[in-house]
């Protein structure tokens, strides 16, 4: 899974630099030793995730500055049952296998965090903050449930 859809894995050995792509329906993995496949993979989804996942929160975040709330950084960490989380120091934490989500998920997962910021508890109030934020934030809290299942 790759930003909300299936790949097939390939992995091709080759005597040139290591690398990997996405090109068609294909996740291709190029190394010169097959079991480095695993680790280069791993440091490809890490890398993308910082990208991808930092570009959608920008603006997420912009959004709620007018709320005055004012994340100092976003910080990426291994998580085995949290895809999110967030610090008392105003950090937000992000999962880098959030990247195998559809940006919806991803969206939902931000917005979650940055109203924990201003309501630091899941009370009613956390939620009808929530949910206008993302109106349709159970859909995503469905499907997000299912990838981490």
């Amino acid at each position: 899974m790759y930003a909300g859809r299936q790949y097939r894995l390939k992995i091709e050995t080759g005597d040139q630099d290591e690398s990997v792509k996405l090109r068609g329906r294909f996740i291709v993995v190029t190394t010169i030793d097959k079991f480095n496949a695993k680790q280069l993979l791993g440091e490809w989804y890490i890398r993308n995730a910082k990208i991808k996942l930092t570009k959608i929160a920008q603006p997420l975040i912009q959004s709620f500055k007018r709320r005055n709330v004012f994340p100092t950084e976003i910080v990426f960490r291994d998580m085995a049952t949290r895809w999110g989380s967030c610090t008392a120091k105003v950090k937000i934490i992000l999962n880098p296998e959030l990247i195998t989500a559809p940006k919806g998920g991803i969206e939902y997962v931000i917005i979650h965090e940055l109203c924990y910021l201003i309501h630091h508890d899941h009370t009613q109030k956390f939620i009808d903050l929530q949910t206008k934020e993302m109106p349709r934030r159970e859909k995503w809290k469905e499907k997000l449930e299912k990838l981490l299942a």
